[in-house]
């Protein structure tokens, strides 16, 4: 049965109308409506030639065949709501009909009436179903009137055909209103499948938005923007910032292709991420072929000197093994110097759009200055920060230097873990 309505809906229903949920639901009560009411016509019509009333069966056949053309000319393109009004229109004169002939109020076809408004609301819209329901009860005031004054209704016709007409016309009723029922149950079922559909995949973009905004931003800033909308900026007492930048990277890009030369920076940028996934540290951002993390945010805690230290152990194991391998695969391989330094600082989200978590503060420029100072494959971090792990690490005292706008500075290799 499922097979031969879809078929139906198939061949008499447009893409178009399947693309609207609720239009092709509007579609489907009507081809489902119109196809039982023409065969319920044609059961009348049989009925009518057996029990010898060709008048009766030659009005049911033109009444049947005027409901059969309603689903042909919605199919060549006549609108819904005029394929739905003629059909309520049929449905309601031949309802009429019937109640002439059998009966008037005392006609068993009588609650026949009470689907016209019905059917006008479920396929054509709400203003048309209150004017056939106008029309339905006008039309029964007049008939209790017309039969309140002796106007007789039921005609001389034979007895066994309003017996059958009664028993199939209830039957109809009870099709319709099955068939109007599942349809609808159907288009309900499908309406929460499709909304639990929408939602899953807006709960599958909210996740991947979420995910690209912690790649961006730190957790705790991501939820403080979610929550307010805003974010403050923080003073830290502590915090541990790393400047790492590739050694004559100037000159070695001088002879690569733009594109070699931003696949080996992402490929370097990529471990180094790789590496700090692993520990309380956030990237803050790359400058050109600069690398900036720092550990100590956006939850303060003390240990961050140490961890700091044990990634930038970590990034020169990277980059002594990128080496080897670029080398073996004849690529250009970078050498790096690693600058440390740890000191209060303010982080904080700045502008509107674009927005990117940042640090400002003197900790962020003697990192830089740390890092210039450095030399290549080591780790050269500031007197504060060697105080602060040296009793984790190995260190050598490199003595002080001068560093732009800070005066003499202590510098520290960190020779490896104690």
């Amino acid at each position: 049965m499922k097979r031969i309505t879809r078929r139906l809906h198939a061949y008499f229903i447009s893409a178009r109308c399947m693309a609207d949920e609720k239009v092709f639901r509007q579609s489907r009560i009507f081809v489902n409506t119109v196809v039982i009411t023409f065969l319920f016509a044609v059961f009348y019509v049989g009925n009518a030639i057996l029990f010898e009333m060709p008048h009766v069966a030659i009005q049911i056949g033109i009444y049947s065949l005027l409901f059969l053309s309603l689903i042909f000319l919605f199919k060549n393109g006549v609108s819904l709501a005029v394929c739905g009004n003629l059909f309520t229109l049929l449905f309601y004169t031949s309802t009429v009909y019937e109640i002439y002939y059998t009966g008037g109020l005392h006609s068993g076809t009588l609650p026949w009436l009470a689907m016209v408004p019905v059917i006008g609301i479920l396929i054509t819209s709400l203003r048309s179903a209150l004017a056939w329901m106008a029309v339905c009860v006008i039309t029964v005031a007049v008939i209790g009137v017309l039969q309140q004054n002796g106007f007789k209704f039921q005609l001389e016709i034979n007895r066994r055909y309003i017996y059958t007409l009664l028993i199939t016309s209830h039957s109809g009723l009870v099709v319709i209103v099955f068939v109007v029922s599942y349809v609808m149950e159907s288009a309900y079922i499908r309406s929460l499948y499709v909304l639990d559909e929408k939602n899953r995949m807006i709960e599958e973009e909210k996740k991947k938005s979420d995910e690209l905004l912690r790649n961006i931003l730190p957790e705790e800033v991501v939820d403080e923007l979610r929550t307010t909308g805003k974010t403050t900026a923080r003073n830290y007492d502590l915090v541990t910032v790393m400047f790492v930048d590739f050694k004559d990277f100037t000159i070695i890009s001088n002879n690569m292709t733009p594109e070699d030369l931003v696949t080996a920076i992402d490929h370097y940028f990529e471990k180094f991420d790789t590496a700090i996934a692993d520990h309380d540290v956030e990237k803050i951002k790359t400058i050109g072929d600069a690398y900036l993390c720092a550990a100590g945010l956006p939850e303060p805690n003390t240990k961050n000197p140490v961890e700091m230290v044990d990634v930038a152990i970590k990034f020169l194991r990277i980059v002594e093994q990128l080496r080897t391998e670029r080398r073996a695969a004849g690529k250009v391989s970078f050498d790096v110097r690693i600058g440390i330094h740890s000191g209060p600082l303010i982080a904080g989200v700045v502008g509107i759009r674009k927005f990117a978590y940042d640090i400002w503060g003197d900790a962020v420029n003697t990192a830089a200055r740390m890092q210039q100072h450095g030399d290549e494959g080591r780790i050269n971090i500031s007197g504060t920060t060697y105080e602060l792990i040296k009793h984790r690490f190995h260190c050598i005292h490199r003595g002080r230097f001068e560093a732009k706008n800070k005066g003499l500075v202590d510098m520290y290799f960190v020779e490896g873990r104690r």
